[in-house]
């Protein structure tokens, strides 16, 4: 099965995720990059909260030429990034299946649960699968087996996924 992982990552937790994840399933990997990155983090949760979408610079991989696409963003004020929010938007009907993670530094909320609902809704798919990390979990580096276990379901998935 042909893999991408795009991400958007502003502090490193969830790009050190989206390694571990393109590691385990032989993935090409995709650093979604965004002006955001020099804002402060009270613009980018706001940004994020009311749903903007981010200027992003052009992606070398083009998600149609893939059988999943895996997309990963933090979450910021109970919402995924607004880099992340534009690449969805831009590439939904480019995705031939999808699943997503998330970062968040509140171990157990239900803000991010949400969030990759919302991720699934506008990428138009339904997800392949969906993985939350924790900030504690990156910080302790439990994340690896966390992502090791969910590449794993992913590549049990039958092709047609």
């Amino acid at each position: 099965m042909k893999t991408l992982v795009a991400y958007y990552s502003r502090t490193g937790n969830t790009k050190r995720v989206a390694e571990a994840l393109a590691e385990t399933l032989n993935a090409d990997i995709e650093a979604i990059v965004s002006d955001t990155k020099d804002k402060g983090m009270g613009r980018l949760a706001m940004q994020a909260f009311l749903r903007v979408h981010a200027k992003i610079a052009q992606t070398t991989n083009d998600p149609a030429s893939y059988d999943l696409v895996v997309v990963g963003s933090p979450v910021w004020a109970g919402k995924m990034s607004s880099p992340i929010r534009t690449y969805l938007a831009q590439n939904k009907d480019e995705f031939t299946s999808v699943a997503f993670f998330c970062t968040h530094g509140q171990p157990g909320s239900e803000g991010s649960a949400k969030m990759l609902e919302s991720m699934e809704t506008l990428s138009g798919k339904k997800s392949a699968g969906m993985l939350d990390v924790a900030a504690n979990d990156v910080e302790s580096a439990a994340y690896v087996e966390k992502a090791k276990r969910f590449a794993a379901a992913l590549l049990e998935l039958p092709s047609s996924q």
